[in-house]
């Protein structure tokens, strides 16, 4: 039986801010992007509020999925239908989807390549369509923000897609694209000779003393002679996005109650929640930390239940070390060399190797839905998807909690 694979991909405004999911469907063995049918429909349903939070999501369909009854019960507020860019058009199709336009359905015209004929060739349903989703790296970019005066006027939106490298996303930035889609989220922005902040080094003592053998009392006292960061850590600790029963007061209670890995965890967290918020258009990092870190540290519970602290704790640093570099502008192997970290750990983080080095690829190919290497690793485990599939939708709706307290 073949497996079927359910994925997100975050789409940004210009803010840097989420708006919307693009939801990814495969089956085993096929490589190609499928339509959704009305099984995976009936299957969403189900998994809706998990899968999207409070974003809308796009939703790949073909022709024939127009005229399935289920169309009817996903709720026009969460849900965009994207139709391909090489769908038939024709008086049916311009019907139908009038029809569905009342109703109170939205569309849009799923990764097509702008050239100067694209407003004739989908002149028909262009009444239709609120989105635009154009393939950036195929497309007439100049021609795109030549027309999105014109597009705004009909109340179409433009978002840009298959948008691998930061040099793609500022130029299509600059030309007005009101939404973008790709790749170049996950990757490094590398400026040449990038410094640390004094804050930043700060962090970075703070956090290689947590790894070292030094007593609780030593660790106190070093917090306590770095005022200004233990009273932002003490803030970010009591904020909404840790829903704490009982607010903190001190890192000598911090550290006493709650020992050094959640420190460890929090203290770098926080790195993140300050670059977000000083950085307006930087892609979301934190959102993306989150993720990744609870993904890797519910792989280890899964593959070994008997899984101490320590190896929770491994994988999650893990997790949260292969994205520290996002925040400088450096290479992972430059960050890296400031932080006292296990041997195992670093080896995973810039090479790949060994146990935690295999479950961060396989986050990594659930990131970028690679659905090939997803089925490779599972093979070579022994592990069916199915196992898996529930760890992915409870990660999302972490994510989503996360980004809804933080944003309160």
């Amino acid at each position: 039986m073949s497996n079927r694979y359910l994925g997100r991909q975050p789409i940004i405004n210009a803010k840097a801010k989420i708006v919307a999911y693009d939801l990814l469907y495969r089956e085993s063995g096929h490589n190609d992007d499928n339509g959704f049918t009305a099984a995976v429909i009936s299957n969403l349903l189900v998994s809706m509020e998990t899968v999207l939070g409070k974003h809308i999501g796009f939703i790949r369909v073909n022709r024939e999925f127009l005229d399935y009854d289920v169309i009817d019960l996903l709720p026009c507020d969460k849900v965009v239908y994207s139709l391909f860019a090489d769908m038939l058009i024709d008086e049916a199709l311009v019907q139908r989807m009038l029809s569905l336009k009342a109703q109170g359905y939205f569309f849009a015209l799923n990764e097509c390549i702008y050239t100067n004929e694209t407003i004739q060739k989908y002149a028909l349903i262009l009444p239709f369509l609120s989105y635009l989703k154009i393939d950036a790296s195929r497309s007439n970019l100049s021609q795109v923000g030549r027309s999105i005066p014109l597009l705004h006027e009909v109340g179409i939106q433009v978002i840009g897609t298959k948008i691998e490298t930061h040099e793609m996303y500022e130029l299509c930035l600059s030309m007005g694209l009101d939404a973008f889609q790709g790749y170049f989220i996950s990757e490094p922005n590398i400026i040449k000779n990038s410094s640390f902040s004094a804050e930043q080094e700060g962090i970075f003592h703070l956090w290689n003393l947590l790894q070292s053998e030094i007593e609780i009392p030593e660790l106190v006292d070093a917090f306590q002679s770095n005022h200004a960061i233990s009273l932002k850590l003490l803030r970010f600790i009591n904020s909404a996005a840790f829903s704490l029963k009982n607010p903190v007061s001190s890192m000598k209670q911090v550290l006493t109650l709650m020992g050094r890995d959640p420190i460890s965890n929090w203290i770098m967290l926080m790195m993140f929640s300050d670059a977000q918020s000083q950085t307006p258009q930087r892609v979301p990092l934190l959102l993306m930390v989150v993720n990744r870190t609870e993904m890797m540290s519910a792989l280890v519970r899964m593959l070994n239940p008997q899984a101490s602290k320590e190896d929770i704790s491994k994988a999650y640093f893990t997790g949260m070390l292969s994205l520290i570099h996002l925040l400088f502008h450096m290479s992972q192997r430059a960050v890296l060399s400031k932080l006292n970290i296990a041997y195992e750990i670093e080896d995973a983080v810039l090479d790949g190797i060994g146990f935690y080095g295999e479950l961060l690829d396989l986050v990594r190919s659930i990131e970028l839905f690679d659905t090939e290497a997803i089925e490779v690793f599972l093979v070579k485990k022994g592990l069916k998807y199915a196992i898996i599939e529930p760890l992915i939708q409870h990660v999302m709706e972490k994510v989503n909690t996360f980004e809804k307290a933080v944003e309160e």
